[in-house]
Parts: structure tokens; sequence; C-alpha cells
């Protein structure tokens, strides 16, 4: 094998080095803007509070240029149009990337051929952006903690899911040590039609050995409305079996009495499935308050939201802002805080629910306070077109100075690594797809599996896990075995010196 010429894969490196600085020195300006894109804000308003702040975890710091792509998409208004659009962005952009690096190398082909080759660069990409979205997802790295200074003020979620629901995908342990990481003091577990797994996570949690937060018990049904399924919460029930209403409106207010009587338990409207006309109904029935934000389900729309916060103000009702986390991925960016007049840190478990619930029931808005990070709800059309370069700006801008070095240090090891890998005549691009595409695979493989083995304990409410289990797997394999082709040539050209295939 003939040595390869030093002057390309010096300009090479050359422009990767100068290309790394430029971006540091962007993102880094960005983070120096004096703006704070991520709040905390008032869900009602966005204005932004003071008396409490976002921290980041220790890890998610060390970890966060890995974690950038999901936190990207995380922290955009509505999170499944910013991805959708950027993954188009990413397809199309590797396309024309291949068609012009195909071009300047003057590779011959028919037509045909160099489609093949520049539709699969583009599904390449693509391919890499699900599997690293997918890898952090399944890894629920935390991104912010919510710290409120007043000490009398509980900080709760008030809609979560577990394996009892029938698209849960995490366990009573799991939910809780997320929202333990998420600042939350206490969290409503509020499963599918049978609030079975929410008892089961307040039984854990009271048996714990290590400090969890309060669970309050809930349920999460509906009735229909001339055809529309329109979902609450029940909250803070006393019984494992509350009896799914089949009913309008028209008795609406029977059953949320009987609720709050005979379960001496609260109600909450969930917002992102309500037509307009329907928050007044709601309200006038006797509804506790409303979900004005839900982080599971962020676009609620604008005239939806409007009639909301008409309603409450009219009726004098609370609004909350909730996770609705069924267990994807570690950002949080909605909080309810509830403010007593005791200090949080001396409350029992069971003072902490009856707390919360007191509050709801009694209508107490100036004590209820929902908190989002960003900018919740359908995007501007100009946002939602243009999500990879403004998510991407957004992103840099509420970097914290730690977050900043974090993306310093891994700069700089990467291309000190590639400088060695060169020096032994491979190719670092090469080394590191193999690693890549490795390392995300096994993420993924492992997430895969595990939730594959849940399923024999008996402790599901569905196979959606498994379904999904099955999926992760399906997108692991192929990435494990590119990573082992690509280890494989990397293998023959630096020990059996053999040219790269």
């Amino acid at each position: 094998m003939q040595p390869a010429d030093p002057a390309p894969q010096t300009a090479t490196r050359h422009r990767a080095i100068w290309a790394t600085l430029a971006g540091l020195l962007g993102l880094t300006l960005c983070a120096l803007l004096p703006i704070n894109p991520q709040g905390p804000f008032d869900a009602r308003d966005f204005t932004r509070l003071s008396g409490m702040r976002l921290e980041t975890s220790g890890i998610g710091t060390l970890i966060e240029p890995w974690t950038a792509p999901f936190h990207i998409m995380a922290g955009a208004p509505d999170f499944r149009l910013a991805g959708l659009v950027s993954a188009i962005w990413l397809i199309l952009g590797a396309a024309i990337w291949r068609a012009v690096t195909d071009h300047r190398a003057c590779r011959r082909g028919s037509i045909k051929t160099r489609a093949l080759r520049i539709a699969a660069a583009g599904l390449a990409a693509g391919a890499l952006m699900s599997l690293w979205i997918a890898a952090t997802a399944m890894l629920r790295v935390p991104r912010w903690r919510l710290q409120v200074d007043d000490p009398n003020a509980l900080v709760v979620d008030l809609h979560s899911h577990t394996y009892g629901s029938h698209d849960g995908l995490v366990s009573s342990a799991q939910n809780l040590a997320w929202h333990s990481a998420a600042g939350y003091n206490a969290v409503a577990v509020t499963e599918h039609r049978y609030p079975a797994g929410a008892f089961a996570t307040q039984a854990y949690a009271r048996q714990s050995s290590t400090p969890q937060p309060a669970v309050i018990p809930g349920q999460e049904l509906g009735f229909y409305d001339q055809g529309e399924y329109l979902p609450l919460l029940l909250l803070g029930l006393q019984d494992d079996y509350v009896e799914s209403p089949n009913m309008g409106l028209d008795s609406l207010a029977d059953y949320l009495s009987f609720i709050q009587t005979e379960q001496r338990g609260a109600t909450l409207a969930m917002g992102f499935t309500l037509a307009a006309h329907q928050a007044k109904i709601l309200a006038e029935a006797g509804i506790d308050g409303f979900e004005i934000a839900n982080y599971g389900h962020p676009n609620i729309p604008g005239a939806v939201r409007q009639a909301i916060l008409e309603a409450a103000h009219n009726h004098g009702l609370p609004l909350v802002a909730t996770s609705d986390w069924h267990g994807w991925g570690g950002t949080a960016r909605t909080w309810t805080v509830i403010h007593t007049h005791s200090p949080v840190a001396a409350m029992s478990p069971e003072q902490k629910s009856d707390a919360v619930i007191k509050k709801l029931r009694e209508h107490n808005t100036n004590d209820v306070l929902p908190v989002v990070a960003g900018n919740l709800g359908p995007a501007t059309w100009w946002r939602a077109i243009f999500a990879p370069v403004v998510e991407c700006l957004r992103y840099a801008a509420e970097l914290s100075p730690l977050q900043v070095l974090s993306w310093w240090l891994w700069s700089a090891v990467m291309l000190g690594v590639a400088r060695l890998i060169s020096r032994t005549g491979l190719q670092p691009c090469r080394v590191f797809a193999a690693v890549l595409m490795g390392g995300l695979g096994g993420i993924v493989l492992w997430g895969g599996l595990t939730l594959l083995a849940v399923h024999p304990a008996g402790r599901l409410a569905s196979n959606f896990p498994r379904h999904i289990g099955t999926y992760a797997l399906l997108l692991a394999s192929p990435a494990i075995l590119t990573a082992f082709w690509l280890g494989r040539s990397i293998w023959r050209q630096r020990v059996c010196k053999a040219p790269i295939s």
C-alpha cells in the first residue's frame, strides 16, 4: 500500500479545524447574547418569572454536545413539527451535497446510478438523525431542573404515565426518578382508563428507602361530545377503579360532582383536544381547572388557548402546565408551582398531595402558577419552515457557560483524536463514523431489549412497549451492521495493509 500524499490530508485537516473554530465562535457569541429564551415563563402570558430559575444537571452538561440534536428539537414550540421539517432539510441537504461532490469529482455513471447515490446519501442522513434522537430519547438524559426560591412552593407535575397506561414506556421507579431529577416535589400519575398503575407508583414511593416525590393517584379518561373525544384528568383518587363515563356534556356535571365528593378529588380539562366553544361549557359544568400547557401535546390552537384563558378568568379557575410524560427523553419544560403556607421540606408526602388537591378544589388561582421553559404552542410559519436554523440559534442562545465550555473541550478532544488517527494512516471520518454508528446503535439496541424484557413480568397495560422495542431493534440493527462493516474495512487497512473497498 503506497503512502498517501500528505498535502491533501493536511489541507483537509486545516479546513476541519477552521470550520470547527468558526462553529464554536458562533455558538459562543449566541450564548453571550443578553437574551434568555428558555425562561422560566408564566405559561398564561409568557412573561418572565422571578424567584425561580432553570438549572442543568452535571451529567447533562458534561455530555451536552452529544445530546444537542435531541435538545435542539425538544426545545422548539412544537417538537414534532420541528423534527419533521429538520429531517426534510437534512435529507435534501445531504442529497445536494452528494450531487455536488460527485460532479466535482467527475464521477461517471448512468443517470440511474447517480440518482441512487444521491438518494442513498439523503436517506443515510435521515436515518442517522433518527438514530441519534432515538438514542438520546432512550437514555433520558436530564435537561432542566426548576429551582424555586420560595421554601413554601410545591413544584408539581399533574399529568404523567407508567407501564400502567397502554402507551407508557417507564416503570414506577423510572417515572419518579425522572421527576425528581427535573425538580418536582409531587407528581400525579394519571394512567389511561384504569388507575391501578398510579396506586402501584404510590405504593412504591412509600416503600422506597430513598426520598421520592409525593405521588397523587389519578386517571386520564374522557367522554364524547358530538363525536369528539374530550379527555379529563381525575386527580387525588381514593379507589383503584373509577368507571369510565359513557356520557355527553349533559351528564358531565353529575360526574364531576361524583369525583369531587365520593373520591374527594379534583378534575382538570386537557386543552389540546378542545374546541374553542367547549371551554366555557366545561367551566360551567364544574371543572376545577384547565391545562394551559402540555409538553406532550404543545400545539394547542390559538383560538382554543384564548377560550381557555377567558373561561378560567370568568369562572376563577386555575391553569396548570403538565408534562404528559410517557417515557420519551429527559427534557422537562412544564411545571406547576403551588404556593402553600408551610415549608415544603417539612411536609409529608400525604400533606403535599392534600395541599395540591386542596388548592385546585378551592380554585385558588393566586397560588397556582403554570411555568414553562421557552415557548410552547403552534410555531409561526416562518419558524416552522426555517426550523433547523431558528432552533439551532435558539439552542445556542440558551447554553450556560459550562455547557459552552463542554462544547470547546469535546471539540478539542475530537480534533486531537483525529490528528492521532491521521498519523496512523487511517481516515478519521471513517473511524468516527464506525464508532458513532456502533455507539448509537448499541444504545438503541439496549433500549429496545429493555422494553422487550419488561413484557414477561406482567406489568404492562398493552403491548405498546414491546412494539417500540421491536422498532428500536429494527433501527439499531442496520447501524450496528454498518459499524461492523466500517470497522472491518478499517482493520483491513491497518492490519492487513489492504486498500479500503
